[in-house]
């Protein structure tokens, strides 16, 4: 508009002949606003060349809600009068409102985009600086490296993940900002500067505020239609709004319903959150075998002959072994799968899988790289897979450089669908596509299948997000349509239960609170194996390894408070 012309021509006016460097930011501790006016000392002290070509507009809004921090402004204030003594007209500093024309006349205007924030979620400056660079070069029909601009960014910025054009800075190393400064002003040539800020710009384009909005409403929408989601206020709360129609509490009455009617059941169960407490790994590892208490119910659950029960988890063969291998009527999976121990055996076997070494090497290099620049992190070499762990590490710079590896890893793995990558709590993991723990809920299924036929009655425990995709792989397998002809089996015959730890948007149909909860649940269902048949003989009861006198006695008191 009008408005928006008359501010690019005072700016103009004001700063003609000058190599502008922008500064927009609100009035804090955390905008670094400080660090930057010293990096620009820095350059003006380091390369007097540029005291009389430089100029910087600092423009510093006040919050509304907080209003000025009087430390911070008057030592802003100091600074920059300092550097306008030594170096006459070098800032131009205003403070107040800054109007959307006013701001966006000052990215039309200048060359250079500076921010050093110390802590920001929510920036949104480079996008628009960005933007009006095309527009720009739009209006002067020339895309030369130099009529881009330059975009100097804290590391700490919210949307420094997003852009590949910029130069990214720690605001703590003045130094080294000042050096990206003066590259800048001499507009120093940047290797694939265009098509960098051409991917960038697509990037702008596609992620606006309203497409953001639109996507979010439509993920609403369609978590609502599938009745599989719930609502959640906030992330940081994690309250829920509103949970899916068949999204609830498993109750014992619903699930002991259907499991004594049940004469060919699989049970498939976690470990850390599902049947013990959700402990450090380096604390499980320390623990010689369970608890009696847990051990004399998984033997109970077990000796039922109707039941095929298992342990799926990530865990490494000789941990699980350790705690669970003495119940030698459990089936074992460790490490998803790539280790497996059948009920009633007790040798462990390996499955056959042919791995590609020299991409194994590549990604074991991004793995050794993070590792080194991040304190307490390390490597776990598996099997099947590979993890970055991190659960060490400070927990907000850990997930930072997590989400970083997890970047990297699809980039490099897009051409191999074999394999996938997964960010869980406290680690990074690539492995094969076959070791998923829906891939061996699968097989277990077909090898019960085939040994025991048709199964009545399935259920599924677990905590983490490992286990989302083996109750997505439950539900398409047991589809509400009653069809065999395409190797699917009928819901209607069998009662499946997909069951997260923990009530949070999940693949899941139900879920309960911890863990308790989930050795509640198993308590009950072998108290129903045994109290069924009351008048049943001791051959009878010898089946499951207990004696007549125990049978009104339920292990759940005990299962509820292990002694770990």
């Amino acid at each position: 508009g009008d408005k928006f012309k008359e501010e690019v021509e005072k700016l103009r006016k004001a700063t003609r002949g000058k190599t502008v460097v922008a500064g927009v930011e609100r009035m804090s501790l955390i905008s670094g606003i400080k660090n930057k006016l010293i990096a620009y000392e820095g350059l003006l002290k380091e390369y007097r060349e540029c005291s009389d070509r430089v100029l910087l507009v600092q423009y510093c809004t006040v919050d509304s809600k907080w209003g000025f921090d009087n430390k911070i402004n008057n030592e802003i204030r100091e600074l920059v009068k300092r550097i306008n003594t030594k170096f006459p007209n070098s800032i131009l500093y205003e403070e107040g409102p800054v109007s959307n024309e006013k701001r966006l006349a000052l990215f039309m205007v200048a060359e250079v985009l500076l921010i050093t924030s110390l802590r920001d979620g929510f920036c949104l400056a480079p996008f628009e600086f960005m933007i009006a660079k095309e527009v720009r070069s739009r209006l002067r029909h020339q895309k030369s490296n130099n009529s881009l601009g330059t975009v100097i960014l804290s590391e700490f910025a919210g949307c420094v993940s997003a852009m590949s054009s910029i130069c990214r800075v720690n605001p703590y190393v003045t130094t080294k900002i000042t050096e990206e400064l003066y590259n800048a002003v001499q507009m120093a040539p940047v290797a694939n500067k265009k098509a960098k800020f051409k991917h960038d710009l697509e990037y702008i384009e596609s992620h606006s505020t309203e497409n953001w909005i639109r996507s979010l409403v439509a993920d609403i929408k369609s978590g609502r239609n599938k009745n599989e989601v719930a609502l959640y206020l906030g992330a940081i709360s994690n309250k829920i709004l509103k949970a899916g129609r068949q999204f609830k509490n498993l109750t014992l009455e619903e699930i002991t319903s259907s499991y004594v009617k049940a004469v060919n059941r699989v049970i498939l169960l976690d470990v850390k959150g599902t049947i013990i407490p959700n402990m450090p790994k380096a604390v499980i590892e320390t623990i010689d075998e369970i608890p009696g208490e847990l051990s004399m119910l998984l033997e109970y659950f077990c000796s039922d002959e109707r039941n095929t029960v298992y342990i799926l988890c990530g865990y490494h063969r000789e941990l699980v072994d350790k705690l669970f291998g003495k119940v030698l009527k459990l089936g074992l999976a460790a490490e998803y799968g790539y280790h497996f121990r059948p009920p009633n055996e007790t040798e462990w076997k390996t499955i056959n899988i042919s791995q590609n070494m020299e991409l194994s090497e590549k990604i074991l290099d991004i793995f050794r790289w993070y590792t080194s620049k991040t304190d307490g992190s390390e490597i776990e070499v598996k099997g099947g897979a590979l993890a970055w762990v991190y659960r060490e590490c400070d927990l907000e710079f850990g997930n930072w450089q997590a989400k970083e590896l997890g970047n990297a890893l699809k980039a490099l793995l897009a051409n191999h669908p074999e394999l996938v990558v997964t960010h869980d709590q406290g680690f990074v993991e690539v492995k094969i596509k076959r070791l998923e723990k829906g891939e061996c809920a699968k097989t277990i299924l077909e090898e019960v299948k085939k040994r025991k036929g048709n199964i009545d009655f399935v259920c599924a425990m677990g905590d983490d997000i490992a286990n989302e995709h083996m109750f997505s792989t439950l539900n398409s397998l047991f589809v509400k349509e009653a069809i065999h002809s395409h190797g699917k089996m009928k819901s209607k015959d069998c009662s499946l239960f997909t069951c997260t730890v923990g009530r949070k948007p999940s693949h899941a149909s139900y879920y309960v609170n911890d863990y308790k909860d989930v050795l509640m649940l198993l308590s009950s269902m072998v108290s129903c194996s045994i109290k069924i048949p009351r008048n049943k003989s001791v051959d009878d009861l010898a089946k499951f390894g207990i004696k007549r006198t125990n049978v009104h006695v339920s292990p759940i008191a005990v299962c509820l408070r292990p002694n770990w």
